[in-house]
């Protein structure tokens, strides 16, 4: 999919905004080549009044049952794109207890419904007319109605929540939805809606987030947080508060005053996907994705004994399912590139990413095996690799793989200084790489990858942070790089000055190293890398029987604490006892 931003100067579009109704000139933005229905090209135009951003093209999709995603695509969807934690963060504030109904607007397969019925026990009724809907009912057993929710849809009573997911921004008129929206909830009940965020759509962004955001054909309308205000306000709602959280809009409004602010409860999230995890006859690849979105939270919650056990069953399930050991970093290999997405995800999981991500966390910070993380973080990134490679042919790309990707990559580095291994060249080639080939890190990642190296080396009080983060000239390629120790055992790349120390024929060898050391490019922002010269340094300058040299140095440093080391404490003693000699 290319993107080919608008200066401005193009051809204006007028008709009026489908938020606030200014009938412009609305300025072209960004313009989709190819990319709309029957291959025409997908203009987006921001209104200068309320500054969203919306197609030139206000033909909705077609939702029916027909229309909905299937095999790879569906698991794909199922296992990894699936936001629900996503989902279910504007409800952090909702409380548990008997009573209350939910009705879910466009909820597709309906994990919203099924979170409040399951976890807080209210009541949830779903519209939505999908093919994704259908599988909802049958695999959640939830009430949906396969039809659109409109103004002239039968309402009993008011419900105490109406709730619509990333919904808005495929309606082509979006004010005879709020409409409906309003009707749904009466007086008290409270509207609660998500979009996407139409100030992301910009240049910067990367490309993982951009797709999902333009989404042509099917995404007509961008909010800007003030045209959602304003929609919501003309609407007839008293009380309307949006919030920008990243890409996304988050929306409350009601005539009633509106909860109070309050972050979803980690705990009952957890709880939820366990519980479901474990209901019986589950289809593999809904309960595959519920095992990954509870082991990812367990181990960001910290709790690792618990996200073991998850990782366990889910590496059983993948060698079932593909034939594919991801149980042992050892048994990882890189995997074969299909450019079809439906192929890719026929031979691999869709969260193979983001589930090696987490295991190498586990691998670096439970186990300390570095090893260990630096395979399971190639593996993570070049599955995601081929993944987003896959997804962006059919004019698709998962966000959170390339975050995590990103993440990963920083990991990988650091593990490797750990482990021993030499970051020079992969630091460099990502450097240096063109963010839309390669490894598919965002172009911001790239430049702010040795910052980051360099903060958790010094953090770690790393002693080889000073070649670590150092400056390379060698030239690699960032994919065959990066999968070096998944084709070959970890290659351990000695510090040569240690080594120079440690072999010092004499005191004035020993000195010289020191000061080669010291003139190092960056050695005044390697405290660590210092301190261990220096511990070395004594140790040999004793080991030579250079005494005298060795007392001049330490008082010279005046750094005391480096007496607190048993190995230096040990070469002063037999200094101090030199001198009483």
């Amino acid at each position: 999919m290319e993107f080919v931003w608008q200066s401005g100067e193009g051809i204006a579009f007028e008709a009026d905004c489908p938020v606030c109704a200014d009938s412009g000139p609305h300025r072209p933005v960004l313009v989709i080549p190819g990319a709309g229905p029957g291959q025409t090209d997908w203009t987006i135009v921001q209104c200068p009044s309320c500054e969203s951003r919306f197609s030139t093209d206000r033909r909705g999709a077609d939702y029916t049952p027909e229309a909905h995603p299937d095999g790879p695509l569906l698991e794909f969807y199922l296992e990894q794109n699936a936001g629900i934690r996503p989902m279910l963060e504007p409800l952090g504030w909702a409380e548990a207890g008997p009573g209350r109904r939910m009705l879910e607007i466009g909820g597709g397969f309906g994990f919203a419904s099924d979170f409040v019925q399951v976890s807080l026990g209210w009541t949830a009724k779903g519209y939505d007319p999908s093919g994704l809907a259908a599988l909802g009912r049958s695999y959640l057993g939830l009430d949906i109605v396969l039809d659109y929710w409109t103004e002239e849809t039968p309402l009993a009573e008011p419900f105490d929540v109406a709730y619509a997911s990333e919904v808005i921004e495929h309606i082509p008129e979006p004010s005879g939805f709020l409409a409906s929206v309003r009707r749904a909830v009466g007086e008290t009940g409270v509207a609660v809606l998500t979009t996407p965020n139409g100030a992301a759509l910009n240049p910067n962004t990367t490309p993982g987030i951009l797709a999902p955001i333009a989404t042509p054909g099917l995404h007509l309308t961008l909010f800007s947080a003030m045209g959602l205000e304003r929609a919501l306000r003309s609407t007839g709602f008293r009380h309307v508060r949006v919030e920008e959280r990243g890409d996304t809009l988050h929306a409350l409004a009601s005539n009633a005053e509106l909860p109070a602010k309050r972050q979803l409860d980690s705990q009952l999230y957890r709880n939820y996907l366990c519980q479901r995890a474990d209901t019986p006859g589950l289809a593999p690849v809904l309960l595959s994705g519920l095992r990954y979105r509870l082991f990812k939270e367990l181990v960001n919650a910290g709790e690792s004994a618990a996200a073991l056990t998850q990782f366990v069953l889910i590496a059983d399930d993948i060698r079932r399912r593909f034939g594919l050991d991801v149980s042992r970093s050892a048994a990882l290999r890189p995997l074969k590139d299909y450019g079809d997405a439906q192929e890719w995800l026929r031979h691999y999981p869709a969260h193979l990413a983001g589930l090696l991500y987490y295991r190498a966390i586990l691998a670096n910070n439970l186990e300390a095996d570095p090893v260990a993380a630096v395979r399971y973080t190639a593996a993570a990134i070049l599955a995601g690799r081929g993944l987003r490679l896959a997804l962006q042919n059919a004019g698709m790309d998962d966000g959170e793989t390339e975050r995590l990707s990103a993440h990963a990559i920083i990991l990988n580095l650091v593990a490797t200084a750990c482990a021993g291994g030499d970051t020079a060249p992969l630091l460099a080639a990502v450097e240096r790489g063109n963010p839309a080939t390669g490894l598919l890190i965002p172009a911001e990642a790239r430049r702010s990858l040795r910052r980051f190296l360099r903060r958790d080396l010094r953090a770690m009080g790393h002693p080889d942070m000073l070649w670590r983060v150092g400056m390379t000239n060698i030239v690699g390629d960032e994919v065959t790089l990066l999968a070096a120790p998944l084709c070959q055992d970890f290659v351990v790349d000695k510090i040569g000055a240690w080594e120079a120390i440690a072999t010092a024929s004499d005191a004035a060898a020993v000195l010289d190293t020191f000061r080669a050391i010291w003139c190092m490019p960056g050695a005044d922002t390697a405290p660590a890398s210092i301190r261990h010269a220096r511990k070395l340094i004594l140790i040999r300058l004793v080991q030579l029987g250079a005494f005298q040299e060795a007392d001049d140095l330490f008082d010279g440093w005046d750094s005391p604490d480096l007496a607190d080391d048993e190995p230096v404490a040990t070469a002063l003693a037999i200094v101090a006892e030199a001198r009483q000699r």
